[in-house]
C-alpha cells in the first residue's frame, strides 16, 4: 500500500502566517519573519489622524509578541498626519524598552515627517 504524500511546509514561507487587516483605506499586513522579527507592511496613500490612533494601538500590542523587534514598511504611503509621527516616535521608544528596535522603511517618501529617533532603512 502506498502512503499519501504529506504536504511540504516551507519554513521560509511567512506569508501563510501573515495577518491582514484594514484600517479605513489603509491595508495593514503583519508578517512574522525569521529570528522573531515582525514585518508590518502598510499599503495606502496616507495615514490620517484617526487611522494613526488605531494603528498605534495595534502596533503597540503587536510589539509585545516580537519583543520590540519590528520593521514598518510604508513604501506606498505618501502623506502622514502629525499623530502618526508621534505614534512612530512612541513605538520606537517602547521597542527599545523591550530590548528591540523599530526600523521604518519608506520614511523619506512621507511628506512632512520630521526626523524621529527611529532607524530609517
Amino acid at each position: 500500500m502506498r502512503e499519501a504524500a504529506s504536504p511540504v511546509v516551507n519554513p521560509n514561507d511567512h506569508q501563510s502566517t501573515a495577518k491582514r487587516l484594514r484600517i479605513g483605506s489603509l491595508e495593514v499586513t503583519l508578517e512574522p519573519a525569521p529570528e522573531g522579527i515582525l514585518v508590518v507592511r502598510l499599503l495606502g496613500r496616507e495615514i490620517r489622524s484617526k487611522q494613526a490612533a488605531e494603528l498605534a494601538y495595534r502596533l503597540t500590542d503587536a510589539a509585545l509578541s516580537c519583543r520590540g523587534r519590528m520593521v514598518v514598511a510604508m513604501d506606498g504611503v505618501s502623506n502622514v498626519s502629525s499623530e502618526w509621527r508621534q505614534a512612530i516616535d512612541d513605538l520606537s521608544r517602547r521597542c527599545e524598552v523591550m530590548g528591540g528596535s523599530l526600523i521604518v522603511k519608506g520614511l523619506d517618501a512621507c511628506r512632512g515627517l520630521a526626523c524621529a529617533p527611529t532607524k530609517a532603512a
